[in-house]
C-alpha cells in the first residue's frame, strides 16, 4: 500500500502516528509539505524534474516496478496506489489518506515515501489463464519479494480466514483484463511494519475490472513524473496524484459482516464507521464497543446502498450492504508463493 494519526479515520490506528507524518505529505489526497528524501532528476538545461534518477533502481521507470516481467508467463504486481471512490465514509479526509499512504511503496530514491504496510498483490499466469489476488504482510526488503497472506485472524468475537482468491482471466493482446464474476475476498489492511495491527475488509463479489497491463507486464497505470512538482519533493497533492490509475475494483460489504470487524482505536465496529453517524446508529455492547443498533428482530437499523441477496442497488426492502469501489495502479514485484 506516510499515515499520520491516521487511523483515527478509517480503521483506527492511533498507534501509527509515526508512520503518519510521511503519509499526509505523500498520499494523493495529501496537503503538500513533504519530508521525503526522494531525488528529482534534471533536464538537459539543468531544470529539476520528478523523473527518477540513477539512485532509483526500479527495473521499469514507467511505474517504478521493481522487477522485469517482460519474459515471464507467471508474474506479480503490487498495488502502488489505491483511490477509493465508494462508500462515502471511506473516500475523504484521514480515511482516504490513510489507505493511500499505507499502500504507497517506501522507495525514497524513487520519490515514493509511503509506509507500504498495506500490500494488495496481483499474480497473473497467462498459461493457466488465471489472476490470483489477495493481501500480503509488510516486508522489510521489497526487492526480496512478497507472499500472499494465508492465515486465521481474529477480530472481536469473529475469526476470519484471510487467503487469496483466483479468477479465470487472461489479458488480451492489448493487455486489457477484466473479471466478470466476483468472489468473496477478505483484504487484510496491515497498519504497522510488523503486521501486528490489522483491520480486515470483508468484500463480497470482489472484482478487478477495466485493467490494462503494459506491454512489459510490469505496470498497471503509470508514475506521474511529469505532473509532480520538484519544489514539493515530487510528492502528490489533492490534484496531482503520484500515479495514474490503470484499473478499477468493486465489491460490497454486508453490514452484518462489517459489524463483526472491530476498529480497536475507535472502539467501534466497521459498520458504525460506514454509517458515519455513531450517535444515530451506534450502541455500546457489553464489551464497551460501539456496534450498529438493531431493531427487535436483530436487523441493523442503518441502511446501506446495496442489497446482498441480489448483488444490486438497494431497494426499500433490501438495504443490508454498502457498495465499495476504487481505482488503482500497480507495479511489478516478486511474489514468492
Amino acid at each position: 500500500m506516510r499515515f499520520t494519526n491516521l487511523v483515527l479515520g478509517i480503521f483506527g490506528l492511533a498507534a501509527m502516528s509515526a508512520v503518519g507524518a510521511a503519509c499526509s505529505s505523500s498520499s494523493s489526497g495529501g496537503t503538500g509539505g513533504s519530508t521525503s528524501s526522494g531525488t528529482a532528476g534534471t533536464t538537459s538545461s539543468g531544470a529539476a524534474t520528478c523523473a527518477p534518477t540513477a539512485a532509483c533502481t526500479a527495473a521499469d521507470k514507467t511505474c517504478l516496478g521493481l522487477v522485469d516481467n517482460s519474459k515471464l508467463t507467471k508474474f506479480g504486481l503490487r498495488m502502488s496506489e489505491l483511490d477509493l471512490t465508494a462508500p462515502a465514509a471511506l473516500t475523504t479526509g484521514i480515511v482516504k489518506s490513510t489507505v493511500q499512504g499505507n499502500v504507497t511503496p517506501d522507495e525514497k530514491p524513487c520519490n515514493l515515501d509511503g509506509s507500504a504496510t498495506f500490500s494488495w498483490l496481483l499474480q497473473f499466469d497467462t498459461v493457466a489463464g488465471t489472476l490470483k489476488t489477495g493481501g500480503a504482510k509488510p516486508v522489510t526488503d521489497p526487492s526480496m519479494g512478497y507472499s500472499f497472506d494465508d492465515e486465521m485472524i481474529t477480530q472481536g468475537p469473529t475469526t476470519f480466514h484471510v487467503q487469496p482468491i483466483t479468477y479465470t482471466v487472461t489479458p488480451d493482446a492489448t493487455g486489457k483484463f477484466s473479471v466478470v464474476t466476483g468472489q468473496d475476498l477478505i483484504v487484510p489492511i496491515f497498519l504497522n511494519a510488523t503486521g501486528s495491527s490489522v483491520v480486515l475488509l470483508p468484500l463480497k463479489a470482489a472484482r478487478l475490472t477495466m485493467g490494462t497491463l503494459s506491454t512489459t507486464n510490469n505496470c498497471v497505470g503509470s508514475y506521474n513524473a511529469s505532473t509532480l512538482d520538484p519544489k514539493n519533493s515530487c510528492q502528490p497533492d489533492a490534484t496531482h496524484p503520484q500515479f495514474t490509475d490503470g484499473a478499477s475494483l468493486d465489491g460490497y460489504i454486508t453490514l452484518k459482516d462489517a459489524d463483526t470487524v472491530i476498529v480497536s482505536a475507535l472502539s467501534q465496529s466497521l459498520c458504525v464507521l460506514l454509517s458515519a453517524n455513531a450517535t444515530m446508529y451506534g450502541m455500546m455492547n457489553s464489551s464497551m464497543i460501539t456496534v450498529c443498533k438493531t431493531d427487535a428482530n436483530g436487523n441493523i437499523l442503518f441502511q446501506g446502498n446495496w442489497c446482498d441477496a441480489t448483488n444490486s442497488a438497494a431497494t426499500s426492502t433490501c438495504a443490508d450492504s454498502v457498495a465499495l469501489g476504487a481505482n488503482f495502479a500497480a507495479s511489478s514485484i516478486l511474489i514468492n508463493n
